[in-house]
């Protein structure tokens, strides 16, 4: 994420499953030839893929319109060669308020539904419907919010995760936060700054922050 003084900005949220796809190569049978829906490469954008499918999205309840209207400011960029081991998501995002970024979950949540494919056990990996962040800056002081949503949905996702647990073994959870002035403090002690103190680095395990999401909370004062 890269902040400005207005609090405008950019974000993307990087994601290497390339370990998740190299597991389920392994797991195909012996002699099985790579697909060519295994093989992919695209960028595209919520508004283009909106107005394209508009009169199929009329005919969705109005719950179901009004969230997708709020992916419209979203692109995605997904790679994967399962062949070569790759499987990379970007999603991104220009905003003119943080907030516009609290639906960056929900993005990751509607890949399935656009109609690209990727593999079950990726996108169960990536899917976690129940844990919602929330973005706020605000006299020079940026926060973080993880959170349980549905408590029941998110048992029943951690109960799921045992299944694909030793996938995503060794996958870390970083964050790399730009800011337009220096940094006074962090509330995460274990944080890593940039030489200039304008940028902030920090990773947990994934599987850590998947059972426990406030390991992820975070609050940023700036000079």
């Amino acid at each position: 994420m890269v902040l400005q003084n207005n609090g405008s900005g950019t974000m993307t949220i990087k994601m290497d499953a390339s370990d998740v796809i190299k597991m389920v190569s392994t797991m195909k049978e012996e002699g099985e030839n790579i697909k060519s829906e295994d093989k992919l490469d695209t960028t595209f954008y919520f508004k283009e893929f909106l107005a394209q499918n508009k009169d199929s999205i009329r005919q969705l309840s109005e719950e179901q319109q009004q969230k997708l209207q709020k992916l419209e400011p979203y692109g995605i960029h997904i790679k994967m060669d399962a062949e070569e081991g790759i499987l990379n998501y970007d999603v991104f995002l220009e905003f003119n308020s943080i907030t516009e970024a609290n639906n960056m979950f929900d993005v990751f949540n509607q890949i399935g539904k656009t109609g690209v494919n990727t593999s079950s056990e990726a996108n169960t990996s990536l899917s976690q419907k129940s844990i919602k962040v929330t973005y706020s800056f605000e006299n020079f002081v940026f926060k973080r919010d993880a959170y349980i949503a549905d408590k029941e949905l998110y048992q029943q996702e951690m109960d799921s995760l045992k299944n694909i647990e030793m996938m995503l073994s060794g996958s870390h959870y970083k964050l790399n936060y730009t800011f337009p002035s220096k940094i006074k403090s962090t509330t995460q002690p274990d944080a890593n700054l940039s030489q200039d103190r304008k940028t902030l680095f920090y990773q947990v395990e994934y599987l850590d922050f998947l059972k426990n999401p406030d390991l992820m909370d975070i609050e940023v004062v700036l000079e």
